[in-house]
């Protein structure tokens, strides 16, 4: 078996379960560029890639370094193998609107501690917006389990503890000083800079389409 005959069987059963290279090198912490170099054979997948891969490309080890074992999908299996795999935009978007709602409960908090902070009617509101930024932030670290390398788990996790930190520093000034409009724009672009940019470029988490 050449290694060339490994690639395309990679890569024939990645289109086949729609699977980006983006995503296979994500779930394996590995670059494109490796996922890329595989199914062209410039290169081979280390024996603990080839085990995420099988598994990932829902295959047996011998099936996938076999291409004759692993044969066309069967007609009727299709739809089956497709509701299993795995949907990266549904994590991405799980995890986009996390960081959004957090953004957006805490600027909800700030708001009312500054206008409400002695007013005893609204200890409760301001007590349920404590718990709905404490909410999504917890949603935001149980995403992290999608991460299968833990050392890129590891580093995201401090990156958004870092992330949160930010917001929680924008939220005690906000509630104290009162910022009410640049308040909400400070939320807005802190929660866009950490999507858009820290996200894709230091995670290896692309939130966007």
């Amino acid at each position: 078996m050449g290694d060339t005959s490994l690639g395309e069987n990679i890569k024939r059963r990645r289109e086949e379960l729609k699977l980006s290279q983006e995503y296979v090198a994500e779930q394996l912490g590995v670059s494109r560029q490796a996922v890329s170099k595989w199914e062209t054979g410039q290169s081979e997948p280390t024996a603990s890639n080839l085990v995420q891969l099988a598994k990932l490309l829902e295959l047996s080890l011998s099936q996938l370094v076999e291409p004759e074992s692993a044969g066309p999908a069967a007609p009727d299996s299709a739809p089956a193998r497709q509701k299993k795999a795995p949907n990266p935009i549904l994590q991405a978007d799980l995890t986009k609107w996390a960081i959004i709602f957090q953004s957006a409960f805490a600027n909800a908090t700030a708001s009312h501690i500054y206008w409400h902070a002695d007013s005893p009617d609204y200890s409760f509101v301001i007590l349920l917006d404590l718990l709905l930024v404490a909410a999504c932030s917890v949603w935001m670290a149980s995403n992290h389990r999608f991460e299968p390398d833990p050392d890129r788990r590891r580093k995201n996790v401090y990156i958004e503890l870092g992330y949160c930190l930010v917001i929680a520093v924008i939220c005690v000034i906000d509630a104290r000083v009162g910022m009410s409009l640049v308040g909400a724009t400070l939320f807005i672009a802190a929660a866009l800079v950490y999507i858009l940019y820290v996200n894709p470029k230091y995670m290896g988490r692309k939130l966007t389409r």
